[in-house]
């Protein structure tokens, strides 16, 4: 008798994102135009807002103790590549104003605030906002805003076929400048809520969204706590490894790029350089240990380097990690209660 395995979840999650990859467009070989990201400084790549834009607060609903609200504003962005800014100017409109949804418990007006970032390809749901975010800001007690990605949800451009399908793909330089423009527009959402309100600001994100807290918590001093959520910042061995991006290494694979090739072009970045500006007692990992999309060694590899900061390990897979949800709730709200909230309220 055979007994068939159970199909690992991340690898049906692959699977299943290699159906929707059938209706995404042919993407542009856009190789030969990186020269215009190396040999940059840091400071340049991935730069401070220089001013602050106008924020329009828009009501979104109202419930008995929960409120909500969009900011929006003008994203400060401007790729860097000559051709793609024309391009972007062009044909990525939408992609200019920036979006994010702000729930406000009424019981956390004296607590921390904390940016959340969401994952690869998830669009603006109402489903979302409900169980999720508002779950979230009620468990944690704080004020949620979550910021939408260039290409996701109502920044989607008019001609992507589902929500995402534009920001991380085998045409590098819109890849690169997608998280040029990320990290841009997050730092000004951080700069517009602090000259607001002068209560701290931590920042967390699931996925994607937590190897973009990554990456802030390496280029941004001004956040109270860092907590990421199932995810390291290295680039190249999430591209080697996620099972969500099969269609990006095929398309890198035809124009002639590898794993050696890509992993090149990061480092020539300076990416690899990059180091937590918060101290290591504000960083709180919280990882999976049966994870296909970012690979638990390199998780390791990373928390070693970066002194060995709280990190909270689930016997899960990324896909599985849903599940505990709830407890790593408490696990932050402990984090954000013992580290930030308190000593902000005796201030």
């Amino acid at each position: 008798m055979v007994t068939l395995g159970v199909p690992h979840p991340d690898l049906v999650t692959g699977a299943l994102s290699e159906l929707l990859q059938l209706a995404a467009h042919p993407v542009a070989n856009t190789l030969g135009d990186l020269d215009a990201y190396v040999g940059r400084p840091l400071e340049e790549l991935f730069p401070a807002p220089q001013r602050l834009p106008k924020v329009s607060v828009r009501a979104r609903w109202r419930l008995p103790g929960l409120v909500s609200e969009d900011l929006v504003f003008r994203s400060l962005h401007v790729p860097l590549e000559p051709r793609f800014r024309r391009r972007y100017l062009r044909r990525y409109r939408e992609t200019h104003r920036v979006y994010a949804r702000r729930i406000r418990p009424a019981a956390a007006r004296r607590r921390p605030r904390l940016l959340y970032l969401h994952g690869y390809m998830q669009p603006e749901t109402h489903i979302e906002e409900f169980a999720l975010l508002a779950g979230m800001a009620l468990q944690l007690n704080v004020e949620i805003i979550q910021m939408q990605f260039p290409y996701h949800g109502r920044r989607t451009p008019r001609g992507a076929r589902f929500s995402g399908e534009f920001y991380w793909t085998a045409d590098l330089v819109r890849s690169v400048e997608a998280l040029r423009q990320t990290l841009l527009d997050a730092r000004t959402l951080l700069s517009c809520l602090l000259a607001a309100d002068a209560r701290p600001v931590g920042v967390s994100g699931l996925s994607l969204g937590g190897a973009l807290t990554l990456s802030l918590t390496c280029l941004e001093e001004r956040f109270a706590f860092s907590i990421p959520l199932i995810a390291h910042m290295d680039l190249a061995a999430l591209l080697a490894d996620a099972p969500v991006l099969g269609r990006m290494r095929r398309d890198l694979r035809s124009f002639g790029w590898g794993h050696k090739e890509f992993e090149a072009f990061v480092t020539s970045m300076g990416w690899h350089r990059l180091l937590p500006k918060l101290p290591v007692g504000r960083i709180l990992l919280i990882a999976a240990s049966n994870d296909r999309f970012f690979d638990p060694r390199v998780v390791k590899g990373m928390w070693k380097r970066w002194g060995r900061p709280a990190i909270r390990w689930y016997p899960t897979s990324h896909m599985g990690f849903i599940a505990h949800l709830p407890e790593a709730l408490r696990v932050m709200r402990e984090f954000i209660d013992d580290h930030v909230a308190n000593e902000h309220a005796s201030l």
